[in-house]
């Protein structure tokens, strides 16, 4: 049977089995993971989960029938009820405790033991490899990289990454040639550049301020089919 885990109040609760879920407040809107799902959901959007609400919606009551009273009888007299003035009581006011933004909300995604990669392995991965990636990317693959198992992550570790600074020294130094665009697989901006010496050298100078930012996002193309 799956096992859950549920962001609770900015924590991560679990696991817990299908039917400890409502005893530890579970509700349609609560976002859940299970090994094998691709992401974080709310418990209404999971088909496994849905029939818990459905139990829970209270049946109508049925409205009494009223009585069918025999002939000659007198209704009694209403008699007004004496209302009593509710004494209000001024609630004390407790301030939040606010607690640290859990891992999974902040970009640093901390997988559940039992599913995914090691966290070893992605940690030393990202500290290898993160300046080959565009910036803002990079909590998103953290959180991919979670999600994969160790035999994806021994082939991403395998792919041949190029370097963005090693690309500027190639634009700085050759790029007239286009061994920059050579260098990140962009051949046909290489041979453009080469047949017309880098567009009259102004070809070239705009490269040098292109072509980190090139070199991070063919990175990221070649990283996104396993993630």
């Amino acid at each position: 049977m799956a096992q859950y885990y549920i962001a609770k109040n900015n924590q991560q609760l679990g696991p817990f089995e299908v039917n400890q879920l409502l005893a530890n407040g579970l509700t349609p809107d609560t976002l859940v993971w299970c090994a094998g799902m691709s992401g974080w959901e709310a418990a209404k959007n999971v088909p496994e989960l849905a029939g818990l609400f459905v139990a829970q919606q209270p049946q109508q009551p049925q409205q009494p029938q009223q009585p069918q009273y025999n002939q000659g009888y007198q209704q009694p007299a209403y008699q007004q009820p004496q209302y009593q003035q509710p004494q209000y009581q001024q609630p004390q006011y407790q301030q939040p405790q606010y607690q640290q933004q859990p891992a999974y909300m902040a970009g640093a995604y901390q997988q559940p033991m039992g599913g995914g990669a090691s966290r070893q392995k992605v940690d030393m991965f990202m500290m290898a490899n993160k300046d080959n990636f565009p910036p803002e990317k990079i909590p998103y693959i953290q959180e991919r990289l979670a999600m994969v198992d160790d035999n994806t992550i021994n082939s991403i570790s395998m792919l041949s990454f190029k370097n963005p600074t090693t690309a500027l020294l190639l634009s700085i130094f050759a790029g007239g040639l286009g061994i920059d665009r050579f260098y990140i697989g962009d051949t046909g901006l290489g041979i453009g550049k080469l047949l017309t010496a880098g567009g009259c050298c102004v070809w070239a100078i705009i490269d040098i301020f292109l072509i980190m930012g090139a070199t991070r996002e063919k990175n990221y193309e070649m990283l996104a089919p396993y993630i």
